[in-house]
């Protein structure tokens, strides 16, 4: 697995399984309000007072220091044994890890003496394990590579977890190490500053993460561009000093299953264009190309996994520049399917380039479309911060919220309203880029996408402008990027996995 770029501040993670957990000079024990009083370690050590149902609460985080070379004992939150699930226990995992860290410990022992549900009885499951491997790597990542002195402590961290050590075990510790990895990767690319991503760059690391691999992939620029028929991409690229690129990864090691082509925009940096943004502080829109990342991190944990699948990941990308070269507001774009669209604003050129996707999705024979993008901050008006919207297939979209939900990668399905495809209405062309009416931004969105979509194309669109980024450091989230919808989408390609 690929450690070596962009996480100086995570730590590298060694897990071993077995043994009495009094082999760590630090225990963890992650415990429901529930099992608090069955915690025999502490018990004995401090007494039934000195345990509090508040120490369980979830993302509670308390320390018992020990004396006598006794270990130390480090309580973490579970909260209420009804609502124990996977994502409850990635969290607690998240928070242990930062707990340790800040500490400056290098070693340490986990205990789940303290799990209580219906079904564990105090003890954990395969899935518990993959759950912890997997939330303690997401939850100690942090992207400090560009500092001079980098916060967090750096090294390798020993984690012992007291469970059985047997292939099923081992099997799990590998799952969760997988989809962290790939959501790691993901949260990388949406972390690099412009500067060190441009379109080009985020095709060379594709390659370079695949060479070796089952996958294999195209990257085309320049007049190929033009050749196959991306006008939408040729035309948001031109007017940046770094051209456009097409990125194409097939992995068809089941050819048996229908081809899902997951499209993901690859804005590496957007200004608006002509029509230049007007906030303070522009700098996130250097994660504009979190969808591409989250398909591509997807396409990484299925790679990895040797999952069964036939898959096309399809990612446009431009940098989004103004200069004299740049696409102008009331600009004609002919697109491969004929569609003609008239430019009313260049901010919204996201939807520009996933058209041209959307129309090569059905051109290779895909029978299922995924978009995933950062598309409208209407979606955050609606949703918030953690949920991203979900519009087109009904039975898509059902089987997509169902596959996102044990990581936490929430989607809410929107009704695509067929009155409110007249606000697209253009005097000049087919359609406009932009509704002339201000509501629904994000519905109207996706009918403009719709209009690229061949009937014969089952599609989803995830807008997930919200949940891309997250502004503190809490359970399995670090501040900055999430990598919101590798998971999800590897999940809804191997079908949904017992977590």
């Amino acid at each position: 697995m690929d450690r070596s770029r962009g996480r100086r501040g995570c730590p590298m993670n060694h897990f071993r399984l077995g043994g009495p957990p009094d082999d760590g000079r630090t225990v963890i024990i992650p415990v429901c309000v529930e099992g608090l009083p069955d915690i025999k370690r502490a018990r004995a050590r401090l007494g039934t007072a000195a345990l509090l149902p508040n120490m369980a609460a979830r993302h509670a985080v308390t320390w018992f220091y020990g004396y006598g070379g006794e270990p130390d004992i480090l309580l973490v939150g579970l909260g209420e044994a009804a609502k124990l699930q996977p994502a409850v226990i990635r969290e607690a995992a998240g928070n242990a890890g930062r707990a340790l860290l800040k500490e400056r410990r290098s070693e340490a022992a986990v205990s789940f003496e303290g799990l209580v549900s219906s079904v564990r009885s105090g003890s954990c499951r395969p899935e518990d394990i993959s759950a912890w491997v997997e939330g303690w790597m997401l939850g100690t990542y942090t992207f400090d590579k560009y500092k001079a002195k980098p916060g967090g402590e750096h090294g390798i961290v020993h984690v012992q977890l007291n469970c059985e050590d047997g292939p099923e075990w081992q099997a799990a510790v590998q799952l969760g190490s997988i989809r962290a990895e790939g959501t790691i990767w993901a949260r990388d690319m949406a972390n690099e500053p412009p500067n060190y991503l441009r379109p080009r760059d985020l095709a060379e690391r594709a390659a370079a993460r695949f060479a070796g691999t089952e996958a294999t992939v195209k990257v085309y620029e320049g007049e190929e561009l033009d050749r196959m028929g991306f006008t939408g991409l040729m035309a948001v690229g031109k007017g940046s000093a770094y051209p456009p690129v097409f990125l194409e990864i097939r992995y068809c090691t089941d050819e048996t299953k229908p081809l899902i082509a997951l499209i993901g925009k690859g804005i590496t940096f957007d200004t608006g264009g002509i029509s230049l943004k007007r906030d303070n502080d522009i700098s996130d829109m250097r994660m504009d190309m979190a969808g591409a990342a989250g398909v591509l991190g997807a396409l990484d944990i299925l790679v990895r996994s040797g999952a069964p699948a036939n898959v096309a990941v399809l990612v446009p990308s431009a940098e989004n520049s103004p200069s004299d070269r740049s696409l102008l507001p009331g600009e004609v774009i002919r697109y491969a399917n004929g569609v003609t669209v008239q430019v009313g604003n260049t901010d919204s050129e996201g939807r520009l380039i996933l058209a041209d996707a959307l129309i090569y999705a059905h051109r290779i024979g895909a029978a299922q479309a995924i978009d995933m993008a950062t598309l409208t901050y209407s979606v955050v008006g609606a949703l918030g911060s953690r949920v991203a919207g979900l519009l087109g297939d009904n039975q898509l979209a059902q089987s997509l919220r169902t596959a996102g939900e044990p990581f936490g990668e929430r989607v809410w399905q929107l009704p695509l309203v067929d009155d409110y495809e007249a606000y697209l209405d253009s005097d000049y062309a087919d359609t406009s880029n932009i509704s002339k009416v201000g509501e629904a931004g994000t519905i109207t969105a996706a009918l403009f996408l719709r209009k690229f979509v061949h009937p014969d194309l089952a599609w989803a669109h995830i807008d997930m402008n919200g949940p891309k980024e997250s502004s503190s450091a809490k359970g399995e989230f670090a501040t900055g990027a999430t990598g919101f919808g590798a998971r999800m989408l590897s999940a809804y390609i191997t079908g949904i996995p017992e977590v």
